[in-house]
């Protein structure tokens, strides 16, 4: 009984944190569903929100309306959206911003429009190497630590 529950819980756990290796995120502002046993979404943190401070909500509300043009409709899904998945809203409007001017990446996006573009390629290009490096480096620490602890000590089976 408990190898079926160790079981159970080990697929629970493992079909619900996959997304968060996930190059893509996923949830309501992506348009693919985050889990199929997600019961808070945009309509519940709109409801949420509406209730905490009413004259903000309102205010954010119009800005919205005004600012880019939407329905009512609109401005409270998109608000909804926010509040419920903030960062995956923020990518898919930088997503939506460079299919729009046409950039190729966000590499591209960054270097178009900065002020010094050699100087961010060269900074992203550094950054890029020097996390390579760092991920690699853990990576062997890690499997080096592990070689090392099984050669220090060895599985003896039961009964030998």
């Amino acid at each position: 009984m408990n190898l079926l529950r160790s079981f159970l819980l080990a697929v629970a756990v493992a079909a619900t944190s996959v997304g968060a290796f996930s190059v893509l995120p996923n949830g309501p502002a992506t348009g693919r569903p985050a889990t199929s046993l997600s019961v808070f979404g945009p309509k519940q943190a709109l409801a949420i929100e509406r209730t905490k401070n009413p004259a903000k909500f309102e205010q954010t509300i119009q800005g919205l309306m005004s600012s880019k043009g939407l329905t009512r409709g609109q401005a409270e899904k998109r608000y909804g959206e926010f509040l419920v998945d903030p960062d995956g809203f923020a990518l898919k409007a930088a997503e939506e911003e460079r299919r729009e001017k046409g950039y190729k990446d966000w590499i591209d996006q960054a270097v178009s429009k900065s002020d010094d573009p050699e100087a961010t390629l060269k900074r992203i290009k550094e950054f890029q190497r020097f996390n390579s490096i760092k991920g690699t480096a853990i990576m062997v620490i890690a499997g080096g630590a592990a070689v090392w602890y099984n050669y220090a000590n060895p599985y003896i089976p039961p009964g030998h």
